[in-house]
Formats: C-alpha cells, structure tokens, sequence
C-alpha cells in the first residue's frame, strides 16, 4: 500500500511541466522540434488530467457524499484561482477584445462558467461540466452509447485542428462563425467527454486491468506510431488550433492503465502531489510578469518562462510548508 500510486504522482509531475512548456511560447528555434515538442509531446497532458481526475472521482464516487463534497472543493479551488487571475485576464481581454467596461461583470461570469479568467484555467469549467454529464448520461445510456457519443462529440472539436482539410463554404462559414463567439472548441463539451469516460471506464475495471498488461503495453507503441503519422498530418496541414489529436485517446488510455497497475519500488513521490498542483495552478503568474518586460518569442525567453513558471511555484510551496512545519514546532514547545 506504501507504493500504491508513486508511479502516477510522477506522471502528475511531468505533466504539469508539459502544461508549462506548452505556455512559454517556443523554446528550441527548429520549428519541426517545436511542433513535436509543443504539440504532440506535451499535447498529451491535459487529456492525462482529464482522466485522472476522473478516475479517482470515479473510484471515490461510491462513498455517500463524497460526489457533492469532491464538486464543492473544486468549485471552491477553482473561484479562489479564477479571482486571482482577474487582473491578467483584464489585461487579456483588453489586448484581445474590445470589451466596454460596463460589460466586464458579464464577460466575467461568462469566463467563470466557459473559459476561465486566464487562459489554462478553461480546464476547471471543463472538468466540472464534464464529469457531471457523462456520469448522469452514463446512467441512462451505458457505456457503448456513451463512448459513441463522446467521440462525435470531439470528432466534431477535431475540426479546429484539421481545418485546412476543410473547403465546403458553408462547412467554413458555419466553423468561423462559432470560433468569433467561443474562439476554441477545447471545452467541456467537445474535448473532455471522452477522456472523463476513459477515466471512468479504467475506474470501472481496475482490477481487471492487470491482465491486459501486455496489450497496454503494446497498445502504447502502436498509440505513438499513430501519434507520429497523425503529427506528420497535422504538421503539413496545420489547422485553426493543435488541441485535438486523436491518438491521444488511445495513448492516454494505454499509459495511465500501465501507471496504475505498475508497483515503483521507491516510495515518497507522494510529496510531489502539492508541487505539481501549484506548478499547474501558479504557473502563469510569473510567465506573465516576466512577458511585461521580456514579451518577444524566442527560445532563450521560452526556457526562462519554463524554468520561472516551474521555479516559483515550488519555491513558494516549499516556502509554505516550512512556515507550517516551524510554527507546529513552536506550539509543541509552548504545550511541553
């Protein structure tokens, strides 16, 4: 029970630094590498969050209460970060849209329930949205439906990213006009549904997973020879966006089985949980004062964001939990 899990708390790390990277503009000046960095390597992160999170939902969902107290933290999270991010997302929305002041309060409630006041905060909304209605539908239409369903559903997303395969004027006209009022269709209703299924479905047969080991594994080599082919396609043919690769559905199916039925001997990695939850959460902030004086996209910039938008978050936590630890020290002096 000691190792239960490390090898997923260090995925859950790696992945919020793909997040991170995927922020901080560009940072090699080859742009073939920039692609398969940007978009297919670290492309791979948020849906991994997706499932996670509906994973140990799913598993969790059974305790009584636990689905209304697990919805009440995330929204109670999510407003505390949504209000933290206002100032930048003023910032965003006056560089971006021309929004009469009078109208912030609706552009800001509009954001809360859509796409967050700054840009990764889109996933919280998401998540939320997401989880609900597949678990509700789930009931009513099972798990063949319902996979049916969330795949038209990010089929119908995937357009932003194959857009160039797209010439039917009317097919176009309706594309532009959605993307001039919701600019993505990275939401909780196209992008998410499937990857929160995923994690309800490995939730579903946990224990049954260890038996497919083998056909994880190799499921992993095939989802990345996808992965190469469908980036080679994306590459010469690039879209709207890159958010919607679809080997990144059996990819993060095969990888996330594989985390959990596989042991790591060393134990700890626990520790990392509350890194990479500020690291996924903060990250932005120095990003952006950091772009108040050094805004230009380069590498050598990239990396600073990357290592600023990893640095700062840690440091604070570390911060944070020494401040704990010596004030619980000075109360058990003061009780000896």
């Amino acid at each position: 029970m000691k190792n239960k899990n490390q090898n997923l708390y260090i995925a859950q790390f790696i992945a919020t630094i793909c997040v991170v990277v995927v922020h901080s503009g560009t940072i090699v000046s080859d742009p073939t590498l920039h692609f398969i960095v940007k978009s297919i390597i670290c492309r791979i992160a948020v849906p991994f969050f997706f499932i996670n999170n509906a994973y140990f939902f799913r598993l969790n969902s059974k305790r009584e209460g636990h689905s209304l107290k697990w919805l009440r933290k995330i929204v109670r999270l999510y407003a505390v970060i949504f209000i933290l991010y206002i100032p930048f997302g003023i910032q965003l929305i006056q560089q971006t849209v021309h929004v009469h002041l009078g109208l912030l309060p609706i552009a800001f409630i509009v954001s809360f329930l859509y796409s967050g006041s700054f840009y990764h905060l889109w996933y919280f909304p998401a998540l939320i949205f997401s989880i609900v209605i597949v678990r509700y539908m789930l009931q009513k239409l099972g798990y063949r439906w319902m996979l049916l369903i969330c795949f038209l559903l990010f089929s119908i997303g995937s357009i932003e990213t194959y857009s160039a395969f797209f010439s039917n004027p009317l097919l176009v006209s309706g594309v532009e006009k959605y993307f001039s009022v919701f600019a993505t269709t990275r939401n909780g209703l196209f992008f998410s549904p499937i990857f929160v299924l995923i994690g309800f479905v490995l939730a579903d047969n946990k224990y049954k997973l260890k038996k497919y080991s083998k056909s994880l594994f190799y499921g992993l080599i095939l989802a990345s020879l996808v992965g190469v082919f469908e980036g080679m396609i994306v590459y010469q043919n690039q879209g709207i966006d890159k958010n919607f690769m679809y080997f990144t559905i059996p990819f993060t199916v095969c990888l996330f089985g594989l985390l959990v039925i596989t042991k790591n001997k060393i134990s700890g990695f626990e520790r990392l949980k509350p890194y990479s939850q500020s690291v996924f959460l903060l990250h932005m902030i120095p990003i952006q004062i950091f772009n108040l004086w050094h805004g230009e996209i380069t590498p050598v910039n990239g990396l600073f964001r990357v290592m600023m938008g990893v640095l700062i978050p840690l440091i604070i936590v570390w911060g944070f939990d020494m401040v704990k630890k010596t004030v619980s020290r000075v109360r058990l002096a003061k009780i000896k």
